[in-house]
């Protein structure tokens, strides 16, 4: 049995902190924090991310296969939140004249907006290419990814009942790497269609998240190396990327593997180590909010030409948990108390 005391919302908003932090220090210029973001670097919040979904969403749909309960939940976390980024986005961009209002009936931004509000929120029309960092909401690209891998993990668990989980998370986690490995033999050269693709798939990430998978399929095997270690995998960690001179990667080969390895292995560890650390939260959570609002933030100051001073990182973490919070409390919390109400 898993314990339910754990650090996975404070994991998540740590997570949402770390992607904040690398983009507001490289788009904003702030040169003199590079150092800061190449320690960082080796504590992807993504990575963290994908871990964590992977670990959570397997517990939550093994303690309860009603396909349409799992769904409904799922939408409730994600979308409302994401449609209200959406209509602040779309404000955003009349607001910096990127589009007049007569443009949103154009078929181009029409297909746009279908793409924002569905599952496709990696494309960018050329004519939306003039803001900010050369795409409204660029943070966005996980969300088609995350959102395969809610659909992907009930069908890999009710197809094919006769083999067993384990041999079905191996052979999917063995062909992600494999498309991994191809994807960083490209590195350098033309990008054919298929492969821009692939990329923002689920294909090239799966192994993130059957990783933390497989750690809660083993987790009655697992958790008396795991529980309460966490300072003892962080050090072993830390020392590793130092020795081979390595860091995680979203596409990793040789060392670069066991060094994602690890880091979900941290992550994890970090769940279970002082579990009530989240208790101060009180149960919000702005981690998605931090995560989805923060590049609007970043290029409006962008487009205000507010540049190369440390300033600028902490007004974006000030804005960016100011409307995280309102999000939370006037969108997401109340989406998610809908949850019965739908079953």
């Amino acid at each position: 049995m898993i314990s339910r005391e754990n650090n996975f919302d404070l994991l998540r908003l740590v997570a949402a902190i770390e992607v904040l932090f690398q983009h507001a220090i490289s788009h904003l210029e702030i040169s003199n924090l590079n150092k800061f973001t190449n320690i960082l670097s080796h504590f992807p919040g993504v990575l963290m991310f994908f871990t964590i979904s992977g670990f959570l969403i397997f517990s939550s749909f093994d303690r309860n296969k009603d396909l349409k309960k799992y769904f409904i939940n799922r939408f409730l976390r994600l979308f409302p939140a994401l449609w209200f980024c959406f209509i602040i986005t779309l404000g955003l961009l009349l607001f910096f004249n990127i589009i007049a209002f007569n443009d949103i009936f154009s078929w181009t931004i029409i297909k746009w907006i279908f793409t924002q509000v569905t599952v496709f929120q990696f494309w960018t029309p050329d004519v939306l290419r003039s803001w900010g960092v050369g795409t409204p909401n660029g943070s966005l690209w996980t969300i088609p990814v995350e959102l395969q891998f809610y659909i992907f993990l009930p069908l890999i668990i009710l197809l094919l009942k006769k083999i067993r989980i384990v041999y079905k998370f191996l052979f999917f986690i063995i062909f992600s790497l494999a498309f991994s490995f191809y994807i960083s033999s490209k590195q350098g050269m033309p990008e054919t269609l298929v492969i821009k693709l692939l990329g923002v798939s689920i294909v090239p990430y799966l192994y993130c998240f059957l990783t933390g998978s497989m750690m809660y399929l083993f987790w009655d095997k697992l958790k008396k190396l795991i529980e309460g270690k966490a300072l003892y995998w962080l050090l072993f960690y830390i020392i590793f990327n130092l020795i081979f001179d390595v860091k995680p990667s979203y596409t990793p080969v040789n060392l670069q593997l066991i060094s994602n390895l690890l880091l979900s292995i941290v992550t994890i560890s970090l769940a279970y180590t002082l579990p009530k650390l989240s208790l101060f939260l009180k149960g919000n959570d702005i981690s998605y909010g931090m995560y989805i609002y923060h590049m609007l933030v970043i290029n409006s100051l962008i487009s205000f030409g507010y540049l190369g001073d440390v300033k600028y990182l902490f007004l974006t973490i000030i804005i960016t948990i100011a409307i995280s919070i309102l999000s939370w409390f006037l969108i997401e919390k109340k989406a998610l108390q809908l949850k019965n109400k739908f079953l």
